[in-house]
């Protein structure tokens, strides 16, 4: 009855305007709106009307998933035995994808494929991965069910190249979802519509006989299994026409109609599906639309040797500034060829497991806000509460944000820091606390006497000062390493994959590398963001200093040791400049992502 009344809805929302698809909409003044309207308008009109009440969930379909902000995805299939990363690490045909025949290296692809003849995961426990998750905090589990080389884990009867024609010969999506219905997880299906291997899929355009004979008739075999709460796709950026996307969501939604879907079954920038979905890279600030960063704790998408997984602070880190940024992390483990988790990831993950037991109230069933993130950390918030995850690098233990629209009744920190004082004056927000080694960052709740989702998110950074700025490197390692990658566009990394790609690396033998920023006119900095390297890892910085020109000479105002994807740096006192330094003075193997500096 809900889908009834939702279609009834939509159907009338559609014929009025597009631009009134009411569930997605909460806030347009002074944030960017979810989707290009124009674009997406015309799309929809183009499609029969029937379509019209499944191409998007509802608020209540979408409830679990904004409320879990935490899942696991695993990437695994016989090539594992490689590896390399899924798919990407094969060299072979690539049909239909802009890199289709300039595949230069990777495993031989006849040999990538057989990988399935000998695939025999003997510990495969489909319920040890599901406990595992649940110890690690995660609300939901994505599994791998097509990659795009084609292999298919389940017992399709599209194809032979399925896991019942390997040694193992077992459905182990079967065990997957009977695992996660005993445990209570949520589960979706991830499905690449791409086939690279098919001959079909390698065919020339349209991809009629395709979809009719495999995309299909696969949709249907995996919406079958029990407790399926969804798909999420990846159609590499391709448009919904080459699918037929609005018949693949009816399909979807006539066997279970609160079937939640992601993005990628249509244009990126046309913001389809019920939530977008950064790639590698935290999303900016958005709270009118749901969205999900994907990330892998250690190294590829899917096994790739016993890898090192990223330190618990940066994993953390990564959580709370999604949350904070009003997004969800799905975070990628590789399992081993014979179906075992690596130890060190279900380390980690414990790990990540034992800090949501204790201050998982500031990140489950919140949303991001009331204040916009920014190198001093992130805010949560929920009803009346406010959680302030101050997770930037404070010179003093002080942190002043604007002023909150509402009066603070009650405040405590969850963590072990001490507040001294706490005040909501009209010079804003004003926090002293002391520092502490215990706990990675400090987690402040206020209790407010009005519903803090209901206030419209404060920005709390100034102007970005990137703009009017020149910088320099002592050394560039080449033009696609080179400082002048660190210029705008800078800002948040959002959307389709797109995070910044390019960055600053200093040549080899350069062993105190350094940055130089400078305007024509004296800045005052307030706030700086450093992001090291583009994928989640330990730090390659263990001792860095940010200096200031003052008087005819550099001034050091901050001393920092690691750097990673999230260092932020608060001045309590303003620093006016005409010019900024960073010194790397301790570092191996040093790559810049990005640097962000903001005036007070």
């Amino acid at each position: 009855m809900m889908r009834v009344k939702y279609s009834i809805l939509m159907f009338f929302c559609f014929l009025i305007s597009a631009h009134m698809l009411s569930q997605h909409k909460l806030h347009t003044d002074g944030i960017e709106p979810y989707y290009h309207p124009v674009e997406l308008e015309n799309y929809l009109k183009t499609i029969d009307k029937g379509y019209l009440p499944y191409m998007f969930a509802s608020d209540e379909d979408m409830q679990w998933w904004k409320e879990a902000k935490f899942g696991i995805f695993v990437h695994w299939a016989p090539s594992v035995v490689t590896e390399v990363a899924l798919s990407w690490g094969r060299h072979g045909r690539r049909p239909h994808h802009p890199s289709d025949g300039t595949v230069s290296k990777g495993v031989a692809e006849q040999a990538y494929n057989d990988t399935y003849k000998t695939f025999d995961p003997v510990h495969f426990d489909a319920e040890e991965w599901v406990v595992t998750w649940k110890k690690a905090g995660a609300r939901y589990f994505v599994f791998t069910a097509k990659h795009h080389y084609g292999f298919c884990m389940w017992d399709t009867k599209t194809t032979d190249f399925n896991i019942m024609n390997t040694p193992y010969g077992k459905d182990v999506m079967k065990d997957i979802a009977e695992a996660c219905e005993k445990h209570d997880m949520r589960l979706m299906w991830y499905y690449s519509q791409p086939d690279w291997t098919h001959p079909l899929y390698r065919e020339e355009l349209p991809h009629t006989e395709y979809n009719e004979q495999i995309l299909y008739p696969q949709m249907a075999e995996l919406m079958s299994y029990p407790g399926i709460d969804g798909i999420w796709f990846d159609g590499l950026g391709l448009p919904p026409a080459r699918w037929d996307s609005p018949k693949l969501l009816k399909m979807i939604r006539e066997v279970n109609p609160e079937a939640i879907v992601n993005h990628r079954h249509g244009t990126p920038q046309w913001h389809m599906g019920d939530f977008d979905g950064p790639e590698r890279g935290v999303g900016r600030f958005q709270v009118n639309r749901p969205w999900e960063t994907c990330d892998v704790m250690a190294g590829a998408w899917a096994y790739n040797g016993e890898s090192v997984p990223a330190p618990l602070s940066e994993l953390i880190r990564t959580i709370t500034k999604t949350a904070g940024n009003g997004g969800n992390l799905l975070l990628g483990t590789g399992p081993r060829p014979d179906g075992t988790i690596v130890d060190m990831h279900a380390e980690r993950l414990e790990e990540i497991g034992a800090y949501l037991d204790k201050y998982g109230e500031s990140i489950y069933a919140t949303q991001g806000g009331p204040y916009i993130s920014g190198p001093w950390g992130s805010a949560t918030c929920r009803n009346d509460k406010v959680y302030l995850h101050l997770s930037g690098r404070n010179n003093g233990g002080k942190l002043l944000l604007p002023q909150l629209p509402a009066k603070v009744i009650k405040y405590q920190s969850l963590t072990s820091h001490k507040i001294i004082s706490m005040d909501n004056g009209a010079d804003g927000l004003s926090i002293v606390y002391e520092k502490s080694d215990k706990d990675l960052f400090p987690i402040i709740e206020l209790t407010l006497n009005t519903d803090a989702q209901k206030i419209h998110p404060l920005t709390t950074t100034g102007i970005l000062l990137l703009n009017k700025a020149a910088v320099t490197a002592s050394s560039d390692r080449s033009d696609d390493f080179s400082s002048q990658n660190l210029l705008p566009g800078a800002g948040e990394d959002f959307s389709e994959g797109i995070r910044i790609k390019k960055s600053w690396r200093p040549q080899p033998g350069d062993e105190k590398p350094e940055l130089i920023y400078s305007w024509d006119e004296v800045q005052t900095i307030a706030q700086i963001s450093i992001k090291e390297g583009r994928r989640l890892k330990q730090s390659d910085v263990e001792e860095f200093r940010v200096q200031a020109w003052y008087k005819g000479g550099w001034q050091t105002v901050y001393r920092g040791s690691s750097i990673g994807s999230f260092c932020g740096i608060v001045f309590n006192e303003a620093v006016a400049t005409k010019k900024l330094r960073i010194v790397f003075e301790k570092q191996k193997n040093l790559e810049i992502n990005k640097v962000l500096i903001y005036t007070k």
